[in-house]
């Protein structure tokens, strides 16, 4: 007996873990890493907030890039905001006194309201990112996916957090000793200076150059490649077939997949019914030591070697970072055309679009300029009654720098007889341009420029015709131009300006292939925009950056094909030949 009395003794006894103890434990074992107790509750949220839904749902790999990144920011903005304040209480001799059993109490309620607040926030987020899924079409992350984005995120938060702590010792070291023969203040800003110059060519130099080199070397290796079960064009009126002074093998992987798509008749009359004639296409690989003008230049020779000034219609295609040119593009206005159609593009660059664009947006203008100068220039010396058509067209990054070749709106409309641009990034001079003067009212997902007399913006094929709420527009004259993008494409979006601004498009009624809950959040959306459009691919066409069936009919208006043209048989076809992305 008087050993179960003990024994119940001990177990009323026993210390009961309390808030307060977890918030007590939390906090010492944040001070024996010298953390920020205050920089970890704004890293924390930050963290959440960076689980918020975007344009498309991300892979577990972007999710944790995203997350550590966002969480590592929270974290500087919590410690600086920390600093602040106890500067200004220290100037103001501000002091503030609450009793031990307020305290404990307050923080308790604090304790438990961040609790239930960071896991109502966690699981509405999860099942928002679900909600965007569903909306493109594709699956959810699965709990082990989040496991692993949770893992990730967590070593890029430390990670991003030991080289911000490191900074700040060495700029402790370099102040401590520069202070020894200049004044404090003059000191502690040389230090300042000294080490975000460091950080700043850190990361220039030896992150984003080295890594691009890295990568360029990489891309230069696929680009080498040839596409699996594609041979050389046995047609004379395509680059690196028969005569073509562009040998297959030197026109890079790209554009080996480009010149061996070029229709035949035979495929052009089994769909359309109508007879057909071989189209042309024109094309140059990149060359190491030479100037895009020379490759430019090699464009043109094809297209005077193959006969392409005196076809029909002639269309200049900038190709996006790697070469890559939409099939869906290409094949329309062959078999729009019946063949009677010439196609030209070259080659930049190895590197794949999203990373072009985020390192290097020189380039693809002076290419797209290059090109359709050098082909205006030769069509201008044709009688006017005998010269092709003259249309432009390019996507993503090809819509960037085709549309650079233009000063401007009336400059396009002056000098291309139509254009089909897909997927054009929303900070293109001339998308700028036509956002500023849409029509009152209309959304800049689908703005209406002059009731749609020269230029219709589309985020899908029914929209030629009407707006995006449906209202008919005027009549379409010629020369006419389509721009076609998807709400949910992260590449449309993206700009530097979302770190600090909210853009008109989050400001206005969300497209339908994209999730209510999606919202702007300083220095967040950028991110989550910037590892968007590294998934832009992954949904089925008509959504995020995958465009395909809606250029048929887009190509069709613009050609002045017969309104209400069934085109099932032609999209049929394009289904069974087109590649399916760069």
């Amino acid at each position: 007996m008087e050993q179960v009395g003990r024994l119940n003794l001990e177990r009323r006894t026993a210390p009961v873990i309390t808030a307060r103890h977890v918030v007590r434990a939390a906090r010492a074992e944040a001070d024996r890493f010298g953390l920020s107790w205050t920089g970890l509750l704004f890293g924390a949220a930050y963290f959440i907030i960076a689980l918020s839904p975007s344009l498309l749902p991300r892979t577990w790999f972007y999710q944790g890039l995203v997350s550590g990144i966002c969480g590592a920011a929270g974290y500087g903005l919590g410690v600086l905001l920390a600093w602040l304040v106890r500067g200004i209480s220290r100037l103001l001799a501000l002091r503030l006194i609450i009793g031990e059993e307020q305290g404990h109490w307050l923080r308790v309620a604090w304790f438990v309201l961040l609790a239930a607040g960071f896991v109502w926030a966690v699981v509405a987020n999860v099942r928002s990112q679900a909600v965007t899924a569903a909306v493109v079409h594709l699956a959810p992350l699965s709990p082990l996916d989040w496991v692993g984005a949770l893992a990730l995120a967590v070593a890029v938060w430390i990670g991003l957090i030991a080289a911000g702590r490191g900074a700040r010792r060495l700029t402790r070291r370099l102040e401590h000793r520069a202070a020894k023969v200049l004044p404090t203040a003059a000191a502690t800003a040389l230090a300042v200076v000294v080490v975000l110059f460091v950080a700043a060519w850190f990361t220039d130099i030896i992150i984003m150059q080295r890594g691009v080199e890295l990568f360029g070397r990489y891309s230069a290796h696929l680009n080498a490649q040839s596409p699996e079960g594609k041979s050389a064009p046995t047609s004379p009126l395509v680059s690196g077939g028969p005569g073509s002074a562009e040998p297959y093998a030197t026109l890079g992987y790209q554009g080996q997949v480009f010149v061996t798509q070029a229709l035949t008749p035979a495929q052009i009359t089994a769909a359309t019914g109508e007879p057909a004639i071989q189209p042309i296409r024109a094309y140059a690989g990149l060359h190491d030591g030479e100037t895009i003008e020379q490759t430019a230049d090699r464009v043109v020779a094809e297209l005077h070697r193959t006969g392409a000034f005196g076809r029909k219609v002639l269309a200049v295609v900038t190709a996006t970072g790697n070469g890559w040119v939409n099939d869906w593009s290409s094949q329309s206005i062959e078999y729009l055309t019946g063949g009677d159609s010439a196609i030209a593009s070259m080659q930049y660059s190895y590197l794949p679009s999203a990373l072009e664009l985020l390192t290097d947006r020189a380039t693809p203008r002076e290419a797209g300029r290059a090109l359709f100068d050098k082909v205006y220039a030769e069509w201008s010396t044709l009688p006017a009654g005998s010269r092709p058509r003259l249309v432009v067209g390019g996507e993503s990054l090809g819509a960037y720098g085709g549309l650079s070749t233009f000063s401007d709106v009336d400059d396009m409309l002056a000098r291309a007889q139509g254009g089909v641009w897909s997927g054009t990034p929303s900070f293109t001079g001339i998308a700028e341009q036509l956002y500023a003067s849409r029509t009152q009212g209309s959304p800049q997902i689908s703005p209406v420029i002059d009731n749609g007399l020269h230029i219709r913006f589309a985020t899908n094929d029914v929209e030629l015709t009407t707006d995006y709420v449906g209202r008919p527009l005027g009549t379409w004259e010629y020369p006419r131009f389509v721009f076609l993008q998807h709400p949910s494409d992260p590449v449309v979006w993206w700009h530097p300006a979302l770190l600090g601004a909210q853009p008109d498009w989050l400001r206005e009624p969300l497209g339908r292939d994209v999730n209510p809950d999606v919202t702007w959040i300083p220095f967040v959306t950028f991110w989550q925009l910037t590892t968007d459009m590294a998934v832009g691919l992954n949904p089925p066409y008509g959504y995020g950056h995958r465009y395909g069936p809606e250029m048929v009919r887009a190509w069709g208006g613009v050609l002045g094909d017969g309104a209400g043209r069934d085109y099932g048989r032609i999209l049929a076809a394009i289904e069974q030949t087109a590649s399916r992305s760069e």
